[in-house]
């Protein structure tokens, strides 16, 4: 073989080791956020005197997911937590857990949402009641935006 018949294939060759040495390559990360611990804070109030109320049960009804459609009943009717001096209960993410109300779970059995489009929220129905009042219901939104709800429940 010549160099004339080569050249065609040595500069082939030289053009292909050229643009192999300046290719780079490109690291594609999907930066999915992370799932997000979700927890509720009550406070209970009078809405006559302003005061808010000591000893006050709250429960964990139910929750609906948006990513499951489902209702989930918590299965129970014992679990109460009660409101401390200031009027308040924080029903954390271990307790919504445990509520077994259909939250999706991490690794650490604590009640999380995801940010996926369809998975990001859900809606918590508590149950407020103490002897001789009128119990009250009351639906909680949560979602991955807003991990952590406050809602404030006038009770008479």
């Amino acid at each position: 073989m010549t160099l004339h018949k080569s050249l065609p294939l040595l500069l082939v060759a030289l053009l292909a080791t050229a643009c192999h040495g300046h290719r780079r390559a490109k690291l594609v990360v999907d930066t999915q956020p992370l799932p997000r611990t979700v927890a509720i804070e009550v406070e209970v109030y009078d809405p006559v005197s302003g005061f808010v109320w000591q000893d006050v049960s709250v429960r964990i009804v139910e929750a609906y997911h948006e990513w499951s459609g489902c209702v989930c009943e918590s299965p129970w009717f014992d679990d109460y937590y009660y409101t401390d001096s200031s009027g308040l209960v924080y029903l954390d993410e271990y307790s919504l857990a445990f509520a077994e109300v259909g939250f999706l779970e991490d690794t650490e059995q604590r009640a999380i949402v995801e940010s996926g489009r369809f998975e990001d929220e859900a809606v918590v129905t508590l149950e407020i009641s103490a002897p001789t009042f009128e119990t009250v219901w009351v639906d909680v939104p949560v979602s991955w935006d807003e991990p952590i709800a406050f809602v404030s429940v006038p009770f008479e």
